[in-house]
Parts: structure tokens; C-alpha cells; sequence
């Protein structure tokens, strides 16, 4: 496995290799609706960040727009990675539970379709997010996507430690959407420290909201959809700010923007 230094021409290593795994995914994760179907109670999914199977589910989630508690399974990982087997009898990633439908989950295809049976307004599984019964749910790109993760890896980074740390008395918040590569390297990072969180999934919900490096396609004063989730967040949770990732760690009252600065600050906690 390459061994990437941690320091700044690492970091822009990763991210290049994080902005591959997006473009590979052609562009999945991106767009979602401004006015999601949000459950009462919070989804609850067990995966890791490198596994082309809960990349998948993570897709859908952003296009449904829908929050959900992550529980890093990573391998060799024990601090969700039991529990997971526990109850689904396997250390199998993704595995959702869902308590508002009293459903537990084992399988990417059978997740998509539950969560566009309850949470979208169609309430079916659209073609492009289906895949015929007898081929592989983790196509060839997906695969080639999660093979430019595994090279910043996809194992528990120390796990006998993290099991001994356990979980924060609070989860983590992180705000961003799936395909963005600056918040997949926080997700890695989060990911091998096994450190659980609420993703916040604030997806891009009209062409204005695209853009790189702090710039967007509109040429004038950025505004959200009105009424849409991207409002909502940049003035309740961002006081009109909007930029991702965003991190609060209510246990130590931290809230953060920037990926290094929040990946800095994981290692330091959490490491």
C-alpha cells in the first residue's frame, strides 16, 4: 500500500485521489431535493467509507437528501463492528436500521429500495439507481472508486486503542454530501478512528449551488431555494455561511470548517 506523508503536499495527494473517486462515480452524490422526506427517527447505518457497497447507499442518502447516524465499521475495527454483528449476524457493510419502520437491512439493493419506498415522493426505486438481480450491486467503476480510498486505507487505524476509547458521549455533526472529495477525507478519518457521527446531508439542490474552490457557476450574490434545506442550514447552523465540511463535536464544544483543520483535530481527540 502507498504510504502518503501527512503534510501538505500529502494532503493535496489525497485530495486529488478523493476528487478521482468522484469523478469515477460520475458525479453520484452531488444533487439532492431541497425538501426531503426526513424520518422521525434517525436512520441508523453501518458502513465504511471505502466499501463500494455503502458508497452506494451514502449516494442515495445525498440525493434523498436524508441525515442518518453513521457507526464506522471499518476492518479489523470493534467499536460498532461488534455490535454490527450482533445484530445481523455478520460483520457486513451496509446494514441499516431503520426504527421507524421496525426494519434491520443487510444488502446495498435491498437498503436503495426501502429508502425510496419511504423516503422519497415517487416511492420507487428509480432505473439508475437499480441493478438487475443477477449482476454484482458494486459495479466495476464503484469498485475502481473504492480502490483509490483503499489506497489511504480502509482498516481500523489503531484498533485495540479506539476499542479502549470507545465512543464519544456525544456523536459527532459533520455537514456535507457525499461527493464532495474534501469531506470524503474527513469521512476516511472519522472512518478508521471509528468515531461515530450524524451525517448531515446538504446536497447540492440547483445548478447555483455547483462550483470548486469556493466559487459557483451564478455570477451574482449566491442565494439557496427558498424554504429548500440549504437555507435552513446556512442560517441555523452556519450563521449565513455556507461551506463544507462543517464539523461540531459537542464534546468539546469545537465547531470547525476546513478538511485539515477537522482532520487535524480528530487525530488530536480522538488518535
Amino acid at each position: 500500500m502507498m504510504i502518503i506523508p501527512n503534510n501538505a503536499i500529502g494532503f493535496k495527494i489525497k485530495s486529488l485521489q478523493a476528487t478521482t473517486s468522484t469523478l469515477l462515480r460520475g458525479g453520484r452524490g452531488n444533487m439532492g431535493t431541497p425538501t426531503p422526506m426526513q424520518p422521525e427517527e434517525s436512520l441508523v447505518l453501518y458502513e465504511f467509507e471505502a466499501c463500494p457497497y455503502s458508497r452506494r447507499v451514502r449516494e442515495v442518502m445525498t440525493h434523498l437528501n436524508l441525515d442518518y447516524e453513521s457507526c464506522p465499521s471499518p476492518h479489523r475495527g470493534h467499536v460498532y463492528r461488534d455490535e454490527l454483528k450482533k445484530l445481523s449476524g455478520k460483520k457486513q457493510v451496509p446494514f441499516l436500521v431503520d426504527e421507524n419502520t421496525d426494519d434491520k437491512i443487510l444488502d446495498s439493493q435491498a437498503i436503495i429500495d426501502h429508502l425510496f419506498a419511504h423516503y422519497s415522493k415517487k416511492g420507487s426505486t428509480p432505473d439508475k439507481y437499480q441493478q438487475p438481480s443477477d449482476e454484482d450491486n458494486a459495479t466495476l467503476i464503484n469498485k475502481a472508486a473504492s480502490v483509490v480510498s483503499m489506497m489511504r486505507g480502509v482498516k481500523a487505524a489503531h484498533p485495540k486503542k479506539n476499542k479502549a476509547r470507545g465512543k464519544p458521549d456525544e456523536p459527532l455533526h459533520l455537514y456535507g454530501f457525499e461527493a464532495s472529495p474534501f469531506c470524503r477525507l474527513v469521512r476516511e478519518k472519522l472512518s478508521t478512528l471509528e468515531v461515530g457521527y450524524i451525517n448531515h446531508n446538504v446536497a447540492r439542490e440547483q445548478i447555483e449551488d455547483i462550483g470548486v474552490f469556493g466559487k459557483r457557476l451564478n455570477l451574482g450574490k449566491y442565494e439557496p431555494i427558498k424554504g429548500g434545506k440549504r437555507e435552513r442550514i446556512m442560517n441555523e447552523e452556519m450563521n449565513g455561511k455556507l461551506q463544507f465540511p462543517y464539523l461540531i463535536d459537542p464534546n468539546t464544544d469545537t465547531e470547525m470548517f476546513e478538511s485539515q483543520d477537522i482532520i487535524d483535530y480528530l487525530v488530536k481527540t480522538y488518535g
